[in-house]
């Protein structure tokens, strides 16, 4: 069942102006040097610069980088050759040209050193059209005690910040100017092809649903999604690398930020008494959709691994609906790994005997060690790497990252049902385990528990979207 929304022609023409105006980011004009998020590129000579829908700035090339620089270090504090730097159309994998301090760092892939020197009129960056450089500020410190104000907590592993960045910027480089209104080409991958404009959003789509009591507010997730996401890089290295203004650094809340956004872009913004129009919060929720399309299209993904990885696929789906995409709109059909996929499973004989065998191999930290019996069969179940090592499932209750992932992972499946999205998502046991999880009720408290938010949205409207063919015991 979908809640229909207004159809009449006044609101169809007011949807377009807002589009419009929403398109309207900047014009051509020609310029030396540009800056974003504390950022400064300085070219060799004037070029013709402006700005996609998001606000991201492209320039016309070939263009000759002279200078890469930030005015956001604390005083007293000078990054080191290494530091500060930069890629070019970066892949999808575990390696990094931003910062030496993590151990996926790749001198060879950072653009901001050109045989070992910082980017300058001495050493030029030339980038050709259909390049994307994108430019990292390093947190720097001496020690632990000694470090720039705000910089985040230090990790005991790499004994360095977690994350190690603290801003980023996108510059793409084209043969000419996109037309007005257009979203920006993927980062990730050398295919910098303008694809979309904000006219060919199709909010229809989305509802236009009562909010729930405790609805995020619109102008702080506009905020939270505004720059670019940078998450290229794979697994816990990526989020050591996670620009901490730019985004999250860890899954369980690049997740919530997500689920957030999906499900109050499906809410009617006229009672959310904000600032900030549902058009202006979707250019930048589908920017997220865009780009990381481009990671999985480059041979990137997010699998099953603890909390690192879940929230990615929603933002793809979501923007090939609303674009009306063909590619985006079939990601439940991709070979690219998604956490929430590989870890939400229906248990068969097959989860029974692992677990009743040698093979079965649970968390050593789980409280909790049960195995599956054949009452459990066809039961809506998560596994922390299941798809890869069913060994290490676990029935318990209290298993490690459970909980970590619940939250979002009912927050994705409520958004899911909303927008009637089921059969393009292509995996039920999601759904049925997000519906198991909420009748059971049971959650832990602090950081892992489900908001307020999420438990009376889905108490309020889980019913009316349900689909009974999903659901789980």
């Amino acid at each position: 069942m979908k809640i229909p929304i207004p159809g009449s022609v006044c609101f169809r023409l007011l949807l377009c102006v807002c589009w419009f105006l929403v398109g309207q980011e900047s014009r051509a004009e020609t310029a030396a040097q540009i800056s974003q998020y504390g950022i400064t590129w300085t070219f060799a000579k004037s070029q013709t610069v402006g700005k996609f829908a998001t606000g991201d700035w492209w320039v016309v090339g070939p263009v000759e980088v002279v200078g890469i620089t930030t005015d956001l270090h604390a005083k007293g504090f000078t990054p080191e050759p290494g530091q500060d730097g930069s890629m070019v159309n970066p892949g999808a994998d575990s390696k990094q040209g931003y910062d030496n301090r993590i151990d996926s760092y790749d001198e060879k892939l950072n653009a901001g050193l050109c045989g070992g020197h910082a980017v300058s009129p001495d050493h030029p960056l030339t980038l050709s059209p259909n390049s994307s450089l994108v430019s990292m500020v390093s947190w720097l410190y001496r020690s632990e005690a000694d470090a720039e104000p705000g910089i985040p907590r230090f990790n005991g592993g790499t004994k360095a910040p977690r994350p190690v960045t603290r801003s980023a910027a996108v510059l793409t480089v084209l043969a000419e100017p996109p037309p007005e209104g257009s979203f920006r080409p993927p980062y990730c991958g050398k295919d910098k092809t303008v694809k979309f404009n904000v006219k060919n959003l199709d909010p229809s789509k989305l509802q236009n649903l009562d909010p729930a009591d405790g609805a995020p507010s619109p102008d702080q997730l506009l905020k939270d999604l505004g720059r670019p996401w940078i998450d290229h890089v794979y697994q816990f290295l990526g989020a050591m690398i996670h620009p901490s203004e730019n985004m999250p650094q860890y899954g369980r809340e690049i997740a919530a930020t997500v689920c957030d956004a999906a499900l109050v872009l499906n809410m009617d913004f006229s009672k959310l008494h904000s600032d900030t129009t549902k058009e202006k919060l979707l250019v930048p929720f589908v920017q997220l959709g865009i780009d990381l399309t481009g990671i999985a299209d480059e041979g990137g993904g997010w699998p099953a691994n603890g909390g690192h990885h879940i929230g990615r696929k929603l933002p793809i789906l979501m923007a090939g609906v609303v674009l009306n995409d063909d590619h985006m709109k079939s990601a439940g059909k991709w070979e690219t790994r998604f956490q929430e996929d590989e870890q939400t499973f229906f248990v068969s004989q097959a989860e029974v005997d692992v677990t009743h065998s040698g093979k079965w191999n649970p968390d050593k930290r789980a409280t909790d060690k049960e195995p599956y019996t054949s009452e459990d069969i066809g039961m809506a179940e998560w596994g922390i790497v299941h798809k890869k090592q069913p060994e290490a499932d676990n029935r318990g209750w209290q298993t490690p990252y459970r909980s970590v992932n619940f939250n979002n992972i009912a927050g994705c499946a409520l958004a899911v049902r909303i927008m009637g999205l089921e059969e393009a998502w292509n995996h039920p046991a999601l759904v049925a385990y997000a519906d198991r999880m909420m009748k059971k009720g049971e959650f832990d408290s602090g950081t892992n528990s489900p908001s307020s938010f999420i438990v009376k949205l889905w108490n309020k409207y889980e019913a009316s979207h349900k689909s009974p063919a999903l659901d789980g015991k």
